[in-house]
């Protein structure tokens, strides 16, 4: 008897695992009960608590980063589209038919994220962070049906920080074209990416909280601000002639986030 491969994935949604057992059975679950996807999981550790969902492919990776094993994921994903997930966060019902929906029909798009908010120890933001990018917020606040945000995408990501990784749905071919995430930038990779990724391909913004993304622990951000910064300062001196023909005032919108950043990062330093 011949038995028939099984169909390919609408979303391969990648998981870099990581944490508490807990958290990743939390991240897992907020995915949804979707029987279209393929759920990436690559760990460093051995041995996994694995969460107890059929839909899990287990990736091995060795102990470079997160950011190598998304590229480890990329590489075998089936789907024509990707989605991130960190193993902290979680995804809103909804998250995932709402971006499908809106590359099923802008196929042109790149990649597409969403709003969402924090949450930690202290509870969880009410206003998303859309909302809190004044650039963004002025431009696009009055919208709340899915769009693709013009010809200066490139620019608007560069000058405030609006995509969060877990938000984000991309074409795999772009994300294969472009290379993947640069292992050496650490955090500011995913930064990185997209910019590359918006120089190429348009992008779309769903403008509803879709996503919580849990706050670093208060020790983890003050051993990361310094080398945080520094290769966030490298992504935007790669990207700042690129993004100066799109609209130079990007330039000092990103200067005077950095620079706040830096303030943060001495604040923290001090304590």
């Amino acid at each position: 008897m011949r038995h028939m491969a099984p169909a390919a994935p609408d979303v391969s949604i990648i998981i870099p695992a990581s944490g508490t057992a807990v958290a990743l059975r939390q991240a897992v679950q907020s995915i949804g009960p979707a029987d279209n996807v393929e759920i990436l999981l690559v760990t460093e550790r051995e041995p996994m608590t694995v969460p107890d969902d059929p839909r899990i492919i287990v990736l091995k990776a060795a102990h470079q980063g997160p950011n190598a094993a998304r590229n480890l994921a990329l590489q075998v994903a089936r789907a024509p589209l990707v989605a991130f997930l960190n193993p902290a966060d979680r995804w809103m019902p909804g998250k995932l038919a709402a971006q499908m929906a809106l590359h099923s029909a802008r196929t042109e798009l790149g990649l597409s994220f969403t709003d969402y908010r924090m949450f930690g120890a202290g509870g969880r933001e009410s206003m998303g962070m859309l909302a809190m990018a004044s650039g963004f917020a002025q431009r696009h606040g009055f919208r709340s049906l899915a769009f693709a945000l013009g010809d200066d995408a490139m620019a608007q990501i560069f000058s405030e920080e609006i995509v969060g990784t877990s938000t984000v749905m991309a074409r795999t071919d772009l994300l294969r074209a472009v290379g993947g995430f640069d292992e050496g930038l650490g955090g500011a990779a995913p930064w990185d990416l997209w910019l590359r990724m918006a120089a190429l391909a348009p992008v779309g913004c769903v403008p509803r909280i879709m996503m919580e993304q849990r706050l670093p622990p208060a020790w983890r951000r003050h051993a990361e601000a310094p080398e945080r910064l520094a290769q966030l300062r490298e992504v935007a001196r790669r990207h700042r002639e690129s993004v100066r023909l799109q609209n130079a005032g990007a330039l000092k919108d990103c200067a005077a986030r950095l620079l706040v950043r830096e303030a943060e990062a001495r604040d923290l330093l001090a304590m």
